[in-house]
């Protein structure tokens, strides 16, 4: 795992970490001065394809920000069977929740999907600086209360929708937001990811892509995938007037 310290001050505010800070709601409310302090306490790390960054149970004194590439969020079973749980791209925040607990402890194992670049911010300065900030710990609030908003109703769909009405949910999610009929979407994970995420099995990720793909709501080339018509890929939700929250 390689390891550097973030820039002097003098140019830490471009810095690519600084301005993905500023797009985040957990550093959006911050001083410049205090997202300044985060980045120059923090590590800039460089993962390769594979590494485990860390393993669910071990103790946890930082929290990620995810700069480049790809990290999966899972769990594992006895038998070395894994469940991706989350999926986190540049510009989100994982493990933040953890910053909270009395004893912290990472909750998941997280590894490198792809080669990726990821800034670990210690938790007790993060802490620290809320204890001073009203306004960001309101945010801060709500960003987590959105989040298991999310959760909630991703689990809802794992538990009562169809396969088919899953992958239709999660590529609407994954349509550009000034998006209203058309768009076309890279997805960075691999099939067997997808459908680990969406708690089903490759075959089955397959056949509702076929199905979305028949009906002449998506086309499909390995994992471009564009999205003809909007209205009928929503015509696919089991509930749709009940799409999926952003996070």
């Amino acid at each position: 795992m390689a390891l550097r310290a973030v820039p002097a001050l003098r140019v830490i505010e471009r810095h690519p970490a600084f301005l993905a800070m500023a797009q985040h709601p957990m550093f959006a409310a911050l001083s410049r001065d205090q997202r300044q302090r985060l980045l120059h306490a923090g590590r800039v790390e460089q993962l390769v394809a594979g590494q485990v960054l860390y393993s669910r149970g071990d103790a946890s004194t930082r929290f990620f920000l995810v700069l480049e590439g790809q990290v999966n969020l899972s769990l594992h079973s006895r038998d070395g069977g894994e469940k991706i749980i989350d999926i986190q791209g540049p510009g989100q925040v994982f493990a933040e929740a953890v910053a909270f607990m009395a004893r912290p402890v990472y909750q998941m194992t997280a590894t490198a999907a792809t080669a990726a670049q990821v800034l670990g911010i210690p938790s007790h300065e993060y802490v620290e600086i809320l204890l001073g900030n009203p306004k960001a710990c309101r945010q801060v609030l709500q960003h987590l209360s959105s989040r298991l908003h999310v959760r909630i109703r991703e689990i809802e769909g794992i538990t009562l929708e169809s396969a088919t009405s899953r992958v239709a949910r999660l590529l609407d999610s994954r349509m550009p937001p000034d998006a209203t009929s058309a768009a076309r979407i890279r997805l960075t994970e691999t099939r067997q990811e997808l459908a680990s995420y969406l708690a089903m099995k490759p075959e089955t990720l397959s056949r509702a892509l076929r199905v979305l793909a028949d009906d002449g709501a998506v086309a499909v080339q390995g994992r471009t995938i564009d999205v003809v018509s909007r209205a009928r890929l929503r015509s696919h939700f089991d509930d749709a007037d009940n799409p999926w929250p952003e996070s």
